[in-house]
């Protein structure tokens, strides 16, 4: 039996989301959904790259400490409960959820807590991914400004302008893919976000985890075919933001279907005594038991993730003008990457050590 102790603390959740195998499933599948041709002559040949940047902000920045977490870790969900109101209901404006909720009750206690800060009670995942859009945007002027490389070796060099750029391009690209990815994985838009208030204790990583792991070696093929089945998603329409808050509003609902689906042989126990939370695991069947029910469910949930990336992928290459990345020809891999802070709340200026 497995117990967990840990202090009474406004504490919300760093779990990873899909895991690993997940997150690159849904960032190979979405390489191959884009339409923009500039972009897909490029990603074509990178969706093992894709799979690997998708997976930095847990693997790498997670591992960072300091900024990378304090900043970073909250972004990566969105706890609806907090605040109070449906998914559908979320203001867009993140400045406006900080003004008019910071200080109110922590409506998923109710115990009379209030609110101290909402970018680390809450989440932001949405505004992240918007984050990422805007950078890649933002590097419009310095293409058009920029030549592309004219010859082979032109094509090799790291440090021309125009390869810099189209590097820095297709790494916000797998950035962003983390955290489109994140909300499609129900338990990332809900403050219960690992079941211990329904009896469902450790959820999180048997779903996202163990019955993922129960896929053979063609997850990556079933996503992509799922994903090209899918028409008129409304997650497809509007801003980045109301985008992935319309894929937030699906995502929630899945949560209730996955829980009647966990084959919970007794339930999880949670326990606060003298200040601290005493936690006791669901004891539940084996994840390949719960593969036979779950697994069309989180075939689905990949291929919206998947969907709504290569459209917020096409929607960046846009964006950034539409430049000729195919021509960017270099073997040059992206092992590691910087932390980037989150732009859309104000962090003190004395904080923010991480690199931009």
């Amino acid at each position: 039996m497995f117990k967990l102790v840990l202090p009474l603390l406004l504490v919300s959740s760093s779990a990873f989301a899909w895991g690993g195998r997940g997150h690159d499933a849904i960032c190979r599948a979405a390489v191959f959904l884009v339409k923009e041709e500039g972009l897909k002559e490029y990603l074509r040949n990178k969706p093992q790259m894709m799979g690997h940047l998708c997976n930095i902000p847990d693997f790498y920045w997670k591992s960072l400490g300091g900024d990378a977490a304090k900043h970073g870790n909250p972004a990566h969900f969105i706890d609806i409960e907090v605040i109070g109101l449906k998914v559908a209901d979320i203001p867009t404006d993140y400045k406006k959820i900080v003004t008019d909720f910071t200080g109110k009750e922590n409506r998923f206690r109710n115990d009379g807590v209030t609110i101290k800060d909402i970018p680390t009670e809450f989440g932001s995942a949405w505004w992240r991914a918007d984050q990422f859009v805007n950078r890649i945007g933002a590097l419009n002027k310095e293409f058009a400004a920029a030549k592309p490389p004219a010859n082979f070796k032109e094509e090799q060099d790291e440090n021309l302008p125009y390869n810099k750029l189209a590097f820095q391009m297709v790494v916000d690209m797998g950035l962003m893919g983390h955290f489109v990815g994140d909300i499609s994985q129900p338990f990332h838009t809900t403050a219960d976000y690992d079941g211990w208030a329904t009896g469902h204790g450790g959820i999180h990583a048997y779903f996202e985890d163990a019955v993922v792991g129960e896929f053979d070696g063609d997850l990556d093929w079933l996503v992509l075919k799922q994903a090209r089945t899918i028409k008129n998603a409304p997650y497809l329409k509007g801003t980045v933001i109301e985008k992935m808050k319309s894929l937030s509003v699906i995502s929630n609902t899945e949560v209730a279907k996955i829980l009647k689906m966990d084959p919970v042989t007794k339930p999880s126990e949670l326990k606060k005594e003298h200040g601290m939370e005493i936690k006791t695991r669901a004891e539940r069947k084996d994840a390949s038991v719960a593969f036979k029910k779950m697994k069309p469910v989180i075939v689905n949930d990949m291929a919206r993730g998947a969907l709504l990336l290569a459209n917020l992928w096409d929607e960046a290459y846009a964006k950034a003008g539409k430049p000729k990345i195919g021509a960017y020809k270099s073997y040059k891999y992206p092992f590691t990457v910087d932390f980037v802070m989150p732009d859309y709340y104000a962090i003190p200026a004395e904080t923010k050590t991480e690199k931009k």
